[in-house]
């Protein structure tokens, strides 16, 4: 028990260093670009930085890249690549040489980890949703302001990209910078509400897009807007600190699991062997399911809509 416990903190603590240090490469690597703007020595690059920037080329590299910039981890494909590749060496490690697990075992859980990554990532990107749904109050009230001192709604939104923190103001300078360039707003609105799909980013783009086509008292709508916003903000609050209970039971659960499985291979002799028959095979796949099952039906208890 004890084994598994510091195995696996060593992994997890293993994961956060390589993490920050490739943290520290990228930056150190920002600060040389900057100084070969003004010297003319250039720094010599290593091979594992040309090996980084060939696989930041790949087209794995450039689906993966939006997505880790939804998920605001903010490092390179390639090295969140490596981190998953030294996740599964340490994971078939520690199975196979510290829990005396089959090598196919520990290899077949290894290859999990792409899945999980993507649930990961996936639960990352509402997470970015949420931070821009939390801030459209303040972009309502700044717009409804902009509005009510005469300022035109591209106007605004430029006022609110020089006053906002990120990410929303990242997503509106997109949208500016489309509207410097000659591109239609409700265009541009709608690609935000592509990439930003939530319900609050579409009502406000909606009301926007209807104060462009028929005009209207757009600061009162929006001051109105930025109140509903806030109570609702409120609310979801008050939810989620009710449902914070269910939501860590489905992450707890996959490690509960695994904690079973290893005081009952400590148990039981030769435990392990029965996986290698037909039966152990269909007990393993039943038990992969249940947990797979067992996560998304507490996450979806859990998932309260307001």
């Amino acid at each position: 028990m004890m084994i598994a416990v510091f195995g696996g903190g060593a992994v997890f603590c293993f994961v956060l260093v390589l993490y920050f240090v490739l943290q520290y490469r990228r930056e150190q690597k920002k600060i040389y670009e900057q100084m070969d703007q003004y010297t003319d020595i250039d720094s010599q690059e290593r091979w594992s930085d040309r090996l980084a920037d060939r696989l930041d080329e790949t087209k794995w590299a450039e689906r993966l890249g939006p997505k880790l910039k939804k998920a605001s981890i903010k490092i390179r494909p390639s090295e969140y690549g490596a981190i998953l590749v030294m996740i599964g060496v340490l994971l078939v490690f520690l199975l196979h040489l510290g829990m005396d697990a089959p090598l196919w075992l520990s290899v077949l859980v290894a290859t999990t980890i792409p899945f999980l990554s993507k649930l990961f990532l996936s639960s990352r990107k509402f997470i970015y949703i949420k931070r821009v749904d939390n801030q459209l109050s303040e972009v309502c009230r700044l717009l409804s302001s902009a509005a009510r001192a005469g300022l035109s709604i591209p106007q605004g939104l430029e006022l609110v990209v020089k006053e906002m923190p990120p990410p929303v103001r990242d997503e509106l300078a997109i949208v500016v910078r489309e509207l410097q360039l000659g591109r239609d707003l409700e265009k541009s609105l709608q690609d935000l509400h592509g990439r930003v799909n939530s319900r609050d980013v579409r009502i406000f783009i909606n009301a926007l897009i209807i104060q462009q086509r028929a005009g209207g008292d757009l600061g009162r709508v929006l001051s109105e807007m930025a109140s509903t916003m806030e109570e609702r903000k409120i609310i979801h609050k008050t939810i989620d600190a009710s449902i914070s209970q269910a939501r860590y039971t489905a992450y707890f659960l996959p490690v509960i699991s695994a904690l079973m499985v290893y005081m009952m291979s400590q148990m039981i002799d030769d435990f392990f062997e029965f996986f290698t028959s037909i039966m152990g095979i269909v007990v393993l796949v039943i038990f992969l399911v249940m947990q797979v099952v067992g996560f998304l039906l507490i996450k979806k208890i859990a998932d309260i809509k307001v």
